[in-house]
């Protein structure tokens, strides 16, 4: 991959729902874009054919964002020409909702320590490259449920979550002195075809507790994300932007 004159940038988990539609708004912004994918090739260069077919630029890149040396030879490869603008961590650790009472500990510990450990090496990587230019940009896709829980069996996902926005506020704190900005976009429920699973009463419960009327799509939360990392957000470091259509305000 030759070097374009674009800004660079990084989309772990790619491929799918909010990484497929964050990949496409950022090539449509001008970002050159590497596309992330674990296992599904097929679909991440999907997404970099029809990026491309909208004059964008765009290359997939294989990794398990959970394994440090592949973490680490992911950076290198997206910052191909040593460039490296944006990162946006978006590939999260899986779970199965489960009630406290029934949650094995391995189960949570799992959780949360597989929530840091996709974006801990990634972190490091990008602050060493974007710090050498003096700029950069750092997204982490949380969740709305770190703030409270929309139903049971969310405690592992929520507390992960939570713990991912913190590191995320420290990591602005020494970031900034670097030219570096570090924000969170914690969207509420998103309809993908990871969440197709849920119940449509579910579902439609939250439709009739969200002011703005609907659930999320993956675009909403990926122009919330292009936001944050654009030039218009120049002065905003270390905050948590919730996408959630204003369900959030009406939680008791």
């Amino acid at each position: 991959m030759k070097a374009t004159g674009r800004p660079t940038a990084l989309v772990t988990g790619g491929s799918r729902g909010i990484g497929a539609a964050t990949s496409r708004e950022l090539a449509a912004r001008g970002y050159r874009v590497a596309v992330n994918y674990f296992s599904n090739r097929e679909a991440a260069d999907q997404v970099v054919k029809l990026i491309e077919a909208d004059g964008g630029d765009a290359f997939a890149v294989q990794a398990d964002v959970f394994d440090p040396d592949q973490a680490a030879e992911l950076l290198k490869r997206a910052a191909v020409d040593g460039r490296l603008d944006v990162l946006v961590c978006n590939a999260g650790a899986r779970f199965t909702p489960t009630p406290v009472q029934t949650l094995p500990w391995d189960d949570f510990k799992r959780k949360v320590t597989d929530e840091l450990s996709s974006v801990y090496t990634l972190t490091q990587q990008a602050l060493a490259i974007m710090g050498a230019r003096g700029q950069g940009r750092i997204l982490y896709v949380s969740s709305a449920v770190a703030d409270g829980p929309p139903t049971t069996g969310m405690a592992a996902h929520g507390t992960a979550k939570a713990a991912l926005n913190t590191f995320a506020r420290f990591v602005a704190y020494e970031a900034g002195p670097l030219g570096i900005k570090v924000n969170v976009v914690a969207p509420g429920f998103v309809r993908t075809e990871a969440s197709a699973g849920m119940p449509q009463e579910f579902q439609q419960r939250l439709v009739e507790r969200t002011p703005l009327g609907r659930v999320a799509e993956p675009e909403d939360v990926a122009r919330a994300i292009a936001m944050l990392v654009g030039d218009d957000a120049g002065f905003v470091t270390g905050s948590v932007l919730t996408v959630d259509g204003g369900h959030g305000v009406a939680r008791s």
